[in-house]
């Protein structure tokens, strides 16, 4: 049976909570693909938090928006798609005007959670908020999005993966991006962080716990499948 990945986002949602409301959170979980995705926006996430060229110290200026819409747009597959990915990138950009924000690049590992899987709570660059290098997860869901514990949850993963390694950048700030509604299709932003962390061992046993009921979960699933595939009732006949 493959195991059907978890996203960063309903991972973190599910694997602080107790093991029964795992089960039923993720027997909540919908088949099949969503609606629409955010790859868009996070394929043109360079420009809009002004990732700068290598060879330069200082770099260069902040891409336009009017072009980082224009690549959103190609990019999407339905108009819902473009609407979705274009308000969540035009408050993050706005966000990164305001603040005359600068991105490094900085390559940092996927979690691997086991079970062919891996997770990532980060992208692979840096970005400077008021002088201070800072590292941003982004959660643009409008429904269901990351709760207190969920953002304590994907804060400590990259806490684990990002500054213990690395003293460079023991001090630098996480942070959960949130949006909010606005009118006429806006959407606001807000910066969250934690001061207190899960541990390393305690993220890989709610891990570990999660992924082995969603393995529990899906074989309920293939279970029902192959009844209503022969025909068999809850009666046996």
């Amino acid at each position: 049976m493959k195991i059907r990945r978890l996203s960063e986002i309903d991972l973190a949602r599910i694997a602080p909570l107790e093991a029964d409301e795992k089960r039923y959170r993720l027997r909540l979980l919908k088949a099949g693909r969503p609606p629409h995705t955010y790859n868009p926006f996070r394929a043109s996430l360079g420009d809009i938090l002004n990732l700068q060229p290598e060879m330069f110290e200082s770099g260069g200026d902040y891409t336009p928006w009017s072009q980082i819409s224009a690549d959103i747009g190609k990019r999407a597959n339905t108009d819902d798609e473009r609407k979705f990915n274009l308000a969540v990138a035009e408050a993050l950009y706005d966000f990164g005007v305001e603040q005359d924000v600068r991105s490094y690049r900085k390559l940092i590992a996927p979690w691997a959670v086991g079970y062919g899987q891996s997770v990532m709570y980060w992208w692979n660059l840096y970005t400077v908020i008021e002088k201070q290098p800072c590292f941003v997860f982004v959660d643009p869901r409008i429904s269901n999005p990351l709760t207190r514990l969920a953002r304590k949850f994907a804060l400590s993963m990259m806490h684990e993966r990002i500054r213990v390694p690395d003293p460079d950048f023991a001090n630098a700030r996480l942070l959960v991006a949130q949006f909010g509604k606005s009118g006429e299709g806006k959407r606001t932003i807000k910066m969250f962080e934690e001061t207190e962390l899960f541990g390393f061992d305690a993220l890989n046993e709610m891990i570990d716990e999660t992924y082995q009921i969603w393995i529990e979960v899906l074989e309920e699933r293939a279970e029902e499948a192959r009844k209503k595939s022969a025909g068999t009732t809850p009666l046996g006949f």
